[in-house]
């Protein structure tokens, strides 16, 4: 590290951490990332959960404050001061509740905020009190990220554009997500892989957003192999609706609910093909993961999917909410093994040469070095 780049070891990252999906991969990648480069991140959490367990794998111990904040002004000093005894100059904030503590921690211990956007606020299920504190908690983000003048980083363009300028051009960059190299010979196949199956896989929390109907009823489609099986990995909101779904119509015996895995990758690697046809996404680590490990892909054309695919060349796209196109589309990589191969193999170049964790990695310290020269 040269000497001018001394200042960014005292980089912390903060995020809540109750759940693991996309944002906690993030994280997960730019604390290794930031290690290799001789950066020794604090990591600052509100939940002792799973990605505090993976922090601890990478010999990293996380900062863990409350998760249930009966003072916020009470936990954002704690928060300020675990910075200030650590001479911390950037805090990368991950989601509304980090944003909102590290920006009132920052009139106690001042430091340069850099926010990173991971997708659209999605829509809540359920009653009206639910949509309503969501949407209090876009509200207190969008405030947050104003008053701490935070840099905004997007993993899309489509992001960028849905802020619509919102805040100074000078404070907005798109920094696309990344993942390192993978080699599915060094992962097993799971045994829930039958020989003579086509296996197909859905990674990730069980949601609305993720529109996996879609998927059990394109698996009841006229037409469609029984061979083809769909393997469910991940835990959510929608886990009984969607095998109450697909008994209703006819394929549960096809259908195979298998929980939160923490060998996911295992099932990535050695899917047939990956689905994913959600109604919007940023840009998800399943899909990266499926690139990097040559699995070919079925997604929805939105939002990070549509940017980082190419149809025909790289993935299989289809438009959102078209049960018809994605059993079509199941249907064409089931007859063509060949397509299969290439469109695994043309993804896996992509993600390469446009995704790695070194790009990712590399993106973010150009912005701590600039937000650093700025003053914060």
């Amino acid at each position: 590290m040269s000497p001018a780049d001394e200042s960014l070891k005292c980089v912390a990252i903060c995020t809540v951490g109750e759940l693991f999906g996309g944002v906690e991969r993030h994280v997960l990648g730019m604390l290794s990332a930031l290690r290799a480069r001789g950066i020794g991140p604090v990591l600052i959490l509100f939940h002792n959960g799973e990605l505090a367990d993976r922090a601890r794998e990478q010999g990293l111990e996380p900062i863990v404050l409350p998760d249930r904040n009966r003072s916020i002004l009470a936990t954002s000093r704690q928060l300020a001061d675990a910075l200030d005894r650590r001479g911390i100059r950037i805090v990368h904030a991950h989601g509304y509740k980090a944003m909102v503590f590290c920006a009132v921690a920052r009139r106690r211990h001042r430091f340069a905020l850099v926010k990173t956007e991971h997708g659209l606020p999605e829509p809540v299920a359920g009653d009206a009190t639910g949509a309503l504190r969501s949407r209090i908690y876009h509200l207190l983000d969008r405030g947050a990220t104003r008053l701490s003048n935070a840099t905004v980083c997007y993993v899309t363009s489509e992001l960028i554009g849905h802020d619509g300028g919102r805040y100074a051009a000078r404070r907005a960059r798109v920094i696309p997500n990344g993942v390192s190299a993978m080699d599915r010979r060094q992962l097993p196949r799971p045994p829930e892989y039958h020989a003579g199956r086509f296996n197909l896989a859905v990674v990730g929390r069980l949601e609305p957003v993720k529109a996996l109907h879609l998927a059990i009823e394109a698996l009841a489609a006229p037409g469609m192999p029984e061979n083809a099986h769909l393997h469910v990995i991940g835990t959510g909101p929608c886990e009984s609706e969607l095998r109450t779904r697909s008994v209703a119509v006819g394929v549960a015996a096809r259908v195979h609910f298998l929980g939160f895995r923490r060998d996911a990758h295992n099932f990535i690697a050695h899917c047939d093909a990956l689905l994913m046809p959600s109604l919007h996404e940023g840009l998800p680590y399943t899909l990266l993961e499926a690139m990097a490990l040559g699995t070919p892909v079925i997604a929805s054309r939105v939002g990070g999917l549509a940017e980082t695919l190419q149809d025909g060349a790289t993935g299989l796209l289809i438009e959102p909410g078209d049960t018809l196109a994605l059993a079509n589309a199941i249907r064409k990589l089931i007859a063509d093994p060949s397509l299969r191969a290439r469109l695994g193999d043309a993804a896996q170049r992509r993600q390469r040469a446009n995704y790695s964790l070194e790009a990712l990695a590399g993106g973010y310290l150009d912005v701590y070095r600039q937000v650093l020269a700025d003053g914060g």
